[in-house]
């Protein structure tokens, strides 16, 4: 079963507006002490098993780890095949989360696209490495990347089906703001619906902080401090990292950003833009992948070993780092981008810090646009504990 855990959002108010937002999770942040003396293939088994969310960022910064620690050795042919996988997981992440929390009302229908969806993404998955399971330890085989083209088409198709809805001209309406802006005013799909729901809601409009390059030495020594893991902050700042955050820069975000700010708008635009350059991404940076049989002659540790390992998960910046002596793991760190955007201080406890409400119902529905537009995967409660 998933141990994800749960982020418990308790807040009070007066007269419409907030007076104090509580942000505490039930996250088991201890669960990597599991993974000490484990042999590398029990441990594989258990990352596999514990984390349902960002499965495949999980496992594929433990693979990462045993290669940088010569324990396997991972072929640039295969870290391709990985991290494509690891971008079509991100685009797996936010078109469920966008097909199933951008509607109004009571309709908890399930849109027939993102079924079809999800089911191409799975046969990409099994196409694309045939033998076993891709992140596992066991032999497998992977196929060239001309062995999905066809199933890459599909997947554009329904991505635009599902997301940008039937369009007569075919335009990609993520290029400045002129462009969205046409397709928001002609599309009646349910994400331009969404959006244009959003515009004049200036909500979450708060400074962000966006987590930057660190130093991974630095990194390394703060992830040995649970609190850190916990609560963490760098250099007296407590960032966010988001699909926001890696938009940021991005010609279209820039636009937004100066005419709506940090709001919900331009934050939920974002998340869709980034499906869109990560099938761009796909479709040119993938295409040299070559077959390659696969056979891991594992390693032990060396006597005293570490190593620390970023990626860009579905949402956000990802840690795995692992210590090793005698030949044994003795300590695993893992630092999810929850930690940051959750933070008790973090940007979702500034933006529901100026939320103002009409009463309890208003306060709660805007909390949870608030917590979708920033993690949408995270499972979370609300208590309100007096308006």
């Amino acid at each position: 079963m998933p141990i994800e855990g749960e982020i418990k959002i308790t807040v009070a108010g007066n007269s419409g507006m907030v007076e104090t937002v509580s942000i505490t999770s039930t996250r088991p942040l201890h669960i990597t002490q599991l993974f000490k003396d484990k042999s590398i293939e029990t441990v594989a088994d258990l990352i596999n098993t514990l984390y349902h969310l960002c499965n495949t960022a999980h496992r594929f910064s433990y693979f990462r780890l045993l290669d940088n620690s010569g324990v396997i050795s991972l072929s640039k042919n295969e870290i391709s095949a990985y991290q494509l996988l690891l971008d079509l997981e991100t685009i797996r992440e936010h078109c469920f989360s966008i097909s199933t929390k951008w509607r109004h009302g009571a309709d908890n229908t399930i849109d027939s696209n993102i079924v079809k969806l999800l089911t191409i993404l799975k046969e990409i998955n099994t196409t694309l490495f045939t033998g076993s399971d891709p992140l596992s330890l066991m032999d497998k085989e992977l196929q060239a990347f001309s062995s999905i083209d066809k199933l890459i088409v599909k997947l554009e198709n329904q991505i635009e089906l599902l997301l940008i809805g039937d369009q007569s001209e075919d335009v990609y309406p993520f290029l400045d703001y002129d462009s969205l802006n046409n397709w928001l005013q002609k599309s009646d799909s349910q994400s331009a619906i969404f959006l244009n729901s959003l515009k004049e809601n200036n909500l979450g409009d708060v400074e962000a902080f966006h987590l930057p390059d660190l130093d991974l030495k630095s990194v390394g020594k703060l992830m040995q401090n649970t609190g850190f893991i916990k609560q963490p902050t760098y250099q007296n700042t407590i960032y966010e990292s988001t699909p926001y955050s890696r938009q940021s820069n991005h010609k279209l975000i820039k636009q937004l950003f100066s005419i709506y700010g940090n709001g919900l708008f331009t934050r939920a635009v974002a998340q869709l833009l980034e499906v869109f350059e990560l099938l761009n991404n796909i479709k040119s940076s993938y295409t040299d992948i070559e077959f390659e049989k696969i056979s891991y002659d594992i390693q032990p540790f060396s006597a005293d070993s570490k190593s620390l390992v970023q990626l860009e998960a579905a949402r956000g910046r990802l840690f795995h780092q692992i210590f090793a002596e005698d030949g044994k793991i003795k300590s695993y760190q893992i630092l999810a981008p929850t930690e940051w955007n959750f933070h008790p201080q973090g940007v979702l406890s500034r933006m529901i810090e100026a939320v103002t409400y009409k009463n309890e119902q208003d306060l709660v529905n805007q909390i949870k646009l608030l917590v979708d537009v920033v993690d949408p995967c995270v499972g979370y409660s609300i208590e309100i504990d007096r308006i």
